[in-house]
C-alpha cells in the first residue's frame, strides 16, 4: 500500500513539473536587464516584429529564432499537440524586457520572466523588447522532451 501511495505522489510530481506555469515578475531576479520597465515604456507597441513557431511533431518549428536588439517584439508559440510545453530559456529571459505573457484569457505584465508554460492545443504569445545581444540555447521544460529534440537556438542580432 506504501509503495502505492508513494508511486501516485511521485507521478503527480511529475505531471504537475511538466504542466508548469508562467513567472513573470515585478521583482528583479539576480542577472536580469535591470532598466526592463524603463525599456518597455520607451518602445514602440504599434508594430512589433512578430515570430511565430509551432510546437508539434517533437520539435519547434523552425528551431532557430532571430530578434533584433531594442525592437518591440511578439514571440507567438503555437502548441499543436496533446500535451503540455514549456520554455527554458533562463539566460534569454535574463536579457530581454518583457512587456507582458498574452494567452489562455490572461494578459500577465513584466518586466521580467523566469518560465514560461504552454498548455495544449493553446497559444502563448511574449511580448517583449531584446536588451542584450547573443546567442541562446532554448528547451522545453518538460521531461523528457528535450532529449526528443524540443529544443533550439535564439539569436539577438542588431
Amino acid at each position: 500500500m506504501k509503495l502505492r501511495r508513494l508511486a501516485a505522489i511521485v507521478s503527480l510530481s511529475v505531471l504537475a513539473a511538466c504542466a508548469g506555469s508562467d513567472t513573470v515578475s515585478s521583482r528583479l531576479p539576480p542577472g536580469f536587464v535591470a532598466d526592463a520597465a524603463e525599456i518597455v515604456a520607451g518602445a514602440d507597441w504599434s508594430a512589433p516584429e512578430e515570430v511565430r513557431v509551432t510546437i508539434g511533431d517533437r520539435a519547434f518549428k523552425p528551431s532557430e529564432w532571430t530578434f533584433r536588439r531594442d525592437r518591440a517584439t511578439r514571440l507567438v508559440l503555437v502548441n499543436a499537440t496533446d500535451s503540455d510545453h514549456g520554455l527554458a530559456a533562463r539566460q534569454f529571459f535574463a536579457d530581454i524586457a518583457v512587456e507582458s505573457v498574452r494567452g489562455g484569457g490572461q494578459v500577465l505584465k513584466g518586466p521580467w520572466i523566469e518560465s514560461l508554460s504552454i498548455p495544449a492545443g493553446q497559444t502563448k504569445e511574449l511580448w517583449f523588447v531584446p536588451a542584450r545581444f547573443g546567442s541562446y540555447a532554448f528547451e522545453c521544460s518538460a521531461v523528457g522532451h528535450p532529449t526528443l529534440g524540443e529544443r533550439g537556438v535564439i539569436d539577438v542580432v542588431r
